[in-house]
């Protein structure tokens, strides 16, 4: 899930503008141009293969994710904030994402909106089991939710650094850097209070190196639980 940040934005939600600081930059809604699978088709050929539909939020969703750029669930689901909505884990699993369309009124960069795609795109990949990050197994979950979402900062700070999203502004990829570290940082800590330290080097390994959490073409899926996630088990749930 990625969600709104106040540190980066001025928000007034419930219509009023939403602005960037100190930028003028290209529409977000250049980034959908061709619509919402085309922005993520350009960047991931493959992402069909874990990505089912692409909607927005709409009705009494849209108003209780009022903090919320995107958020994964399961196929044909509307609502994120509900945890029968978590989306599937697995082999071949299949999620959909959902997306504000108040995105599109931020005064965000286009390249905002393709990171935030690939965030879930990563997500998405990540539950199939398709990444070399294995899904860890049950844990508390604040313990979960920081540990998927510090994977997908991660991935998205290393793609940005390698030129994935080209005219992304120095404030948005701040933001994308902060959260990574305010997830590594909250991660590590639960862990180490949960006498987990041998876990805790484990997990900072993979996490410390995003640029090698997806796999090569060819390259054997890691293991991943052979059923499909219950309720309460998703990053796409606070």
């Amino acid at each position: 899930m990625t969600k709104a940040r106040k540190p980066c934005w001025t928000r007034c939600w419930g219509g009023a503008a939403v602005i960037l600081a100190g930028h003028c930059l290209a529409s977000p809604s250049l980034a959908f141009e061709a619509g919402a699978e085309r922005a993520l088709e350009i960047m991931r050929p493959d992402y069909r293969n874990y990505v089912g539909d692409i909607r927005p939020l709409t009705g009494k969703a849209r108003g209780a994710a009022s903090v919320l750029y995107m958020a994964l669930v399961r196929p044909g689901a509307s609502d994120p904030s509900r945890r029968e909505n978590a989306p599937f884990l697995g082999p071949g699993a299949l999620n959909d994402i959902l997306y504000d369309p108040m995105l599109f009124e931020t005064g965000a960069s286009a390249s905002w909106v393709r990171l935030l795609l690939d965030h879930e795109y990563f997500h998405a990949r990540h539950l199939a089991g398709a990444t070399c990050l294995p899904v860890p197994p049950p844990a508390p979950a604040p313990m979960e939710k920081h540990f998927f979402e510090a994977a997908a900062w991660g991935f998205n700070v290393a793609q940005a650094r390698s030129g994935r999203y080209p005219g992304l502004s120095e404030t948005e990829f701040r933001e994308a850097l902060d959260r990574y570290g305010e997830h590594y940082r909250a991660l590590r800590t639960l862990t180490r209070e949960d006498g987990g330290a041998d876990a805790w080097e484990s997990l900072s390994s993979r996490l410390r190196d995003p640029d090698s959490l997806l796999t090569t073409t060819g390259a054997a899926a890691p293991a991943a639980p052979a059923h499909l996630s219950g309720p309460g088990r998703s990053p796409a749930i606070p």
